[in-house]
């Protein structure tokens, strides 16, 4: 049965426990000074995408812009993988997700997604903002796609299993808008010996705006060890 609105069953009134990332209070220096630089950069692309800054204001922001990457590039790594031993089932993973493309903290093109889960299943909070924007004050769909493969694969996670996506089917029912919570959940199904089914929907301002299938395939556990490890 689809349901329009999230029931208490679906927002347990305890708060769901945090998924990757550490609260604030427990990060380091180094990566409390990456999120704040972050936050920043989030506000520098919305201010650049359909900006109206004179040209001498764009002019000085390139340069200023261009003296920071010199800098900054020297440090960066090719790999979010870098430094680790690779993803690790229960255990810590915070560095790998720090930097992560759809909830990364450390990330500026993440919007970001907020992403918690319990035994029933994922459940994710974000605003998308109009960086984010396809049609007129509406998320494009492409966005919609990338959040629905995380929240499903995070419900997927709950099997124990290490998989990839196989397949990722998105019904776009209506238009999601900007600026708004938007609310998303991703449950199990059915796990099979070499698939896990799971399915999701999006909703905002009480409706249902997408629902979404997906089949994961699993393989073999330690894929994602030591990947571009120093």
């Amino acid at each position: 049965m689809i349901r329009t609105t999230l029931t208490p069953k679906d927002s347990p009134q305890t708060p769901h426990p945090v998924l990757y990332a550490h609260p604030d209070r427990d990060v380091t220096p180094a990566v409390a000074g990456s999120r704040r630089a972050t936050v920043a950069i989030r506000r520098l692309i919305a201010a650049m995408v359909n900006g109206a800054a004179a040209a001498a204001d764009l002019e000085a922001a390139a340069d200023e812009l261009e003296r920071l990457a010199d800098a900054l590039e020297p440090h960066a790594r090719d790999s979010r993988y870098s430094g680790t031993p690779g993803v690790q089932l229960g255990g810590d993973n915070t560095a790998i997700f720090e930097s992560h493309p759809m909830m990364g903290p450390s990330n500026p093109l993440a919007p970001p997604i907020s992403l918690t889960r319990d035994a029933d299943g994922a459940h994710a909070t974000v605003v998308y903002g109009h960086p984010y924007e396809g049609p007129p004050d509406r998320v494009h769909g492409g966005f919609i796609a990338a959040a629905f493969d995380q929240v499903l694969g995070a419900a997927a996670a709950l099997s124990g299993r290490v998989f990839f996506t196989g397949t990722l089917t998105v019904k776009y029912r209506k238009p999601t808008p900007l600026h708004v919570p938007v609310q998303m959940e991703g449950e199990i199904e059915s796990i099979r010996p070499r698939t896990i089914h799971v399915t999701g929907r999006m909703v905002a301002n009480g409706e249902i705006t997408a629902e979404a299938e997906g089949v994961m395939v699993t393989v073999a556990p330690d894929t994602f060890h030591g990947a571009n490890s120093e």
